[in-house]
């Protein structure tokens, strides 16, 4: 079985290599590796050199990665991210596995989707996937993000927005300063991306919000990728008690 990776850039701090360990502890050591590369096709070119049966792949690294396999699967087509390659009869899979990582921490915190309202923080590849998820599981979603584009609110907006939507995904970092802008209530479920960073976790625990570290989005599109590369289940609950969820 394998062997499989963790490509992006950086990526030589991510514990995508120890939670395939703790799904998978019959596997070799080296079964699951880190590939920090510089591009997408020099990373295609090292995943061919190592023989590699299936990748994770994180920032910058998204939507290029789309452009080099054969076959791209909905939804990570319609919003040009996939965080997941892997071989199934020969060809070249992307795929992306963040939208259910998005969903399922919602609803693995008890949260209903259908008629909500939700704020997602962020337009990038992670952004995309989040909104993709939220509006399939029957959400009215808002997009706030640094970078103007149609559709996509400021984050100055983000005051107002958080007035109406009670679901939020942040997928940007924000320092302590710029956080303490932010005006959670009790009623707010917030989901971070990060969970290296957590830059909303101080925040949304003062004001008494439902608060989701990236740990849970980490947890629940690993299950799903990690069967997509293997073709069995992983070990759950050892996955859960590394993350400490």
């Amino acid at each position: 079985m394998g062997p499989f990776a963790i490509i992006g850039n950086p990526v030589r701090s991510s514990m995508s290599p120890a939670l395939f360990r703790a799904a998978y502890p019959e596997l070799p050591p080296d079964t699951y590796r880190t590939l920090e590369v510089p591009d997408a096709f020099t990373g295609w070119k090292e995943m061919q050199r190592l023989c590699i049966k299936g990748v994770n792949v994180t920032m910058p690294f998204k939507a290029d990665f789309i452009q080099l396999v054969e076959h791209t699967e909905t939804p990570a087509r319609e919003i040009n991210a996939a965080n997941l390659l892997y071989l199934k009869n020969g060809i070249w899979i992307a795929c992306n596995t963040d939208v259910n990582g998005v969903v399922n921490s919602f609803i693995d915190s008890g949260t209903i989707l259908r008629g909500k309202h939700a704020l997602v923080i962020g337009a990038g590849g992670a952004g995309r996937a989040a909104a993709h998820g939220l509006e399939r599981e029957g959400a009215l979603v808002y997009m706030a993000n640094r970078t103007l584009r149609e559709g996509v609110f400021p984050l100055t907006s983000v005051p107002d927005l958080l007035k109406r939507c009670s679901l939020v995904v942040n997928t940007i970092p924000w320092d302590s300063g710029q956080a303490a802008t932010i005006r959670f209530t009790s009623n707010h479920v917030i989901l971070d991306a990060s969970y290296t960073e957590a830059p909303l976790k101080e925040v949304a625990t003062q004001a008494g919000s439902i608060y989701l570290n990236g740990y849970h989005w980490l947890y629940h599109q690993a299950v799903e990728g990690y069967k997509l590369l293997t073709g069995t289940e992983p070990d759950k609950k050892a996955m859960r008690n590394f993350l400490g969820l």
